[in-house]
């Protein structure tokens, strides 16, 4: 597996995700860790079929975090993610 940083635009959620669904998670718990440091623990991710695209198989609510700080600041830091193949 390899440590990439992925930026939010390439990366999507899985069908595999144990929490996959329609609504969006609750995040009101790690916002304010996330507000405050960052995304620290990789998120999960394989390569979707689509060239320089991700899906996320864990990790669904540090995405929705790092996503809503994104739509707030006008701008959304790359996210550490860990992945199988070449990159």
């Amino acid at each position: 597996m390899q440590l990439a940083h992925i930026p939010l635009d390439q990366l999507n959620i899985s069908a595999l995700n144990m929490r996959h669904g329609k609504r969006a998670p609750d995040i009101s718990d790690i916002l304010p860790s996330v507000r405050a440091r960052g995304v620290l623990v990789p998120l999960l991710v394989r390569p979707n079929g689509q060239p320089e695209t991700f899906e996320i198989v864990a990790g669904r609510r540090r995405y929705f975090a790092a996503k809503s700080l994104a739509d707030e600041r006008g701008e959304g830091d790359p996210l550490p993610c860990r992945h199988h193949g070449g990159r």
